[in-house]
């Protein structure tokens, strides 16, 4: 999912929520690129957007998958952040296995 950084955060819940609703009560797998930076996700520091999404993921009792990285899920000219990450659930975290930030692009 990509979340612009103009759309409104209760857009961007309502758009993982219905993610959520589809999924029936099964595995749930959401890629994120929510322009958000949190601790959380190993990011220097939070920002308001960073914390409302840790309070709905906490919330709907998701988990977010990363390890810590000597690399950024987004390195620019002007530095580098962690906005992007992977939600799961717990059906689907104990399959969790080698998350990694990698050096080349993929899709």
């Amino acid at each position: 999912m990509y979340f612009d950084h103009e759309e409104q955060t209760e857009n961007r819940f309502y758009k993982m929520d219905e993610r959520i609703s589809f999924s029936n009560g099964g595995r749930i797998l959401i890629a994120a690129a929510c322009k958000a930076t949190s601790k959380t996700w190993y990011d220097v520091l939070t920002n308001s957007t960073g914390r409302k999404l840790e309070e709905y993921i906490t919330s709907k009792q998701l988990h977010i998958i990363k390890e810590i990285s000597k690399r950024s899920t987004f390195p620019n000219n002007r530095g580098s952040s962690n906005i992007d990450f992977t939600i799961t659930n717990d059906k689907l975290i104990l399959d969790k296995n080698g998350w990694e930030i990698i050096t080349q692009e993929s899709l």
